[in-house]
């Protein structure tokens, strides 16, 4: 298997990267009660049951401010890790500790902070309850201690929390990591410096496959795990190469050296030599509507981009449909929001912004900006000049900010372009890249759509602005600041009334396209290539990865 990019990390809960999930779903590093398979479906995986309140699994538990959600999960009792330790109920609730505890490098711990409790009833049961409102309001004032202090501030959401907290979400996921080799790592290091432990390239999973080689830069070399409960992985080894040159790729598929390639190393870009290798009988191309979102951070404590006409006219200035005609070969389609088409929240009234350089310039003028000797706006003596960074290793990004830099420059806007290993862009936790770090101007990135928009909550809630005074944690990179977006995204999250949704993640998409903390440029197919004799290969429209049936994977004579 050949991936463009080498994850930064495949430690527990740890990394945002696309990469990282392939990996670890390959290795079950990070087992879930549930998970999503290939048709959209939230299915049991290390529990027999998935819960809803139909089967009785899921349930209100007693009266007025005191009534909280439970969530009862049924383990199978047959899985290992790849070490032979059966997995319980307590590899949950040790996990659940972790990924709440301030001191342990996560992009976000939203969910998790929603439970007022987990634990273990015996090894084969987990009973998850989330907080009452006595409980929600209380943390908002004096904030919890579950595994390390969380300061009320995490919690100010819930200051006025009105019934039990709830999420749509209640039935999916909720991972386990070893709690028999993590809990006496972390008595040896503490918290703190568990992330950087050799365990984290070569983690302990319950899947098909286990790292056996990490040569940096180059490849990772999985072993197959007999033991696997969902049956023996049908090859005996996988190894993923490191590939990050375009040409290279191309080699190794020409070659029959590459089985598969994944869609980190592919896109549109490429679809006429995807096609001409299928004619020729060396692969077989897929593209699938996918749920990657292409789009333009823009930092909004820069004083440039603090003034609305300015990020108006920059969306404006760009001719997204072009991007996507001349680069991408037709097989994307521009977007207007962060919700993809296919999905149930998907809003048409949102403002749109055309390709229109005269507006654009003509925003700037209205902001006060005037072209000086060289064309370039500016303002106050300042030039109208701004750092756009992205990532060094996917060639149609390259080639797509150097027409969006040739298209700001037409209306008076300077662009230094700057392309970051992605290891060092999306870094994030003591020493954080410029994005969680928050020194960005522009930054140009993909996030990959989840099917239900609860998640959004942590991208664009203020709550959820990365700083060092909260080690980093949260993803909202703009640092969008409105309390009405805050209010809708709070309520979108905890309301389990999907009509009452519909309603609130319209308005809030609205007030998005209106703020421009954002601009969105296209969604991305889910492209990928794998040998003519590979079977049983099964990609996915949503964020899981391909590697999530790995263990079906096999070779025809």
């Amino acid at each position: 298997m050949v991936m463009s990019q080498e994850p930064p990390t495949l430690g527990y809960g740890l990394g945002s990267a696309y990469v990282n999930s392939v990996v670890k779903f390959a290795l079950g590093s990070e087992p879930t009660l549930t998970r999503r398979n290939d048709v959209n479906e939230w299915v049991p995986y290390v529990a027999g049951v998935t819960p809803s309140f139909e089967n009785g699994y899921a349930s209100f538990v007693g009266d007025a401010a005191d009534r909280f959600l439970q969530v009862v999960f049924d383990l199978r009792n047959d899985v290992v890790w790849s070490d032979g330790t059966a997995v319980t109920a307590q590899d949950f609730v040790f996990a659940w500790q972790l990924l709440l505890n301030p001191d342990y490098p996560v992009t976000g711990r939203t969910f998790e902070a929603k439970l007022s409790s987990m634990r273990a009833d015996g090894d084969y049961r987990v009973v998850v309850r989330f907080m009452s409102q006595n409980e929600a309001r209380e943390a908002a004032r004096s904030g919890r201690n579950v595994n390390g202090q969380l300061p009320p501030g995490f919690f100010s959401a819930f200051a006025t929390q009105d019934g039990p907290v709830v999420d749509p979400s209640y039935y999916k996921g909720y991972p386990a990591f070893p709690r028999h080799v993590l809990e006496p790592l972390i008595a040896q290091v503490g918290v703190a410096q568990l992330a950087q432990q050799p365990i984290m390239r070569a983690p302990l999973g319950v899947g098909p496959f286990k790292v056996s080689e990490w040569v940096p830069g180059q490849s990772i070399g999985c072993d197959s795990v007999r033991s696997y409960f969902l049956g023996a992985p049908r090859s005996e080894f996988l190894l993923i190469k490191i590939v990050s040159d375009a040409n290279a790729v191309f080699a190794e598929l020409a070659a029959g050296e590459a089985d598969v390639v994944t869609e980190d190393a592919l896109n549109e870009f490429y679809a006429p030599d995807l096609d001409r290798l299928e004619r020729e009988g060396l692969i077989r191309a897929s593209f699938t509507a996918g749920a990657t979102l292409e789009h333009i951070d823009l930092n909004l404590d820069n004083p440039h981009l603090q003034d609305l006409r300015v990020r108006q006219a920059i969306i404006h200035a760009l001719d997204r449909q072009r991007i996507v005609d001349t680069l991408l070969n037709g097989k994307a389609s521009v977007i207007h929001s962060w919700a993809p088409i296919w999905r149930w929240d998907y809003s048409p009234d949102v403002t749109r912004y055309s390709h229109d350089p005269a507006k654009a310039r003509a925003l700037l003028r209205d902001a006060g900006y005037t072209p000086g000797s060289d064309g370039i706006m500016q303002k106050s003596g300042q030039k109208l000049s701004l750092k756009y960074q992205t990532t060094a290793d996917n060639q149609a990004r390259v080639l797509s900010t150097q027409i969006e830099q040739q298209a700001l420059k037409e209306v008076g806007i300077d662009i230094r372009l700057e392309y970051l290993p992605s290891e060092e862009f999306f870094v994030a936790g003591d020493n954080p890249g410029p994005l969680a770090a928050r020194t960005f101007e522009l930054g140009r990135y993909a996030w990959i759509a989840a099917d239900d928009p609860a998640g959004t909550k942590s991208l664009y809630h203020s709550d959820f602005i990365p700083s060092k005074a909260n080690k980093y944690v949260g993803q909202n990179y703009p640092g969008i600041r409105n309390p009405r977006l805050d209010e809708l995204l709070h309520a979108g999250e905890t309301s389990l009334d999907q009509a009452q949704r519909m309603i609130l993640y319209a308005e809030a998409q609205k007030i998005w396209t209106d703020l421009v903390p954002v601009v969105p440029l296209f969604t991305r197919a889910k492209v990928t290539a794998i040998s003519p004799v590979l079977q049983d290969f099964r990609p996915t429209p949503t964020a899981t990865p391909p590697t999530w049936n790995a263990h079906d994977w096999w070779k025809a004579d």
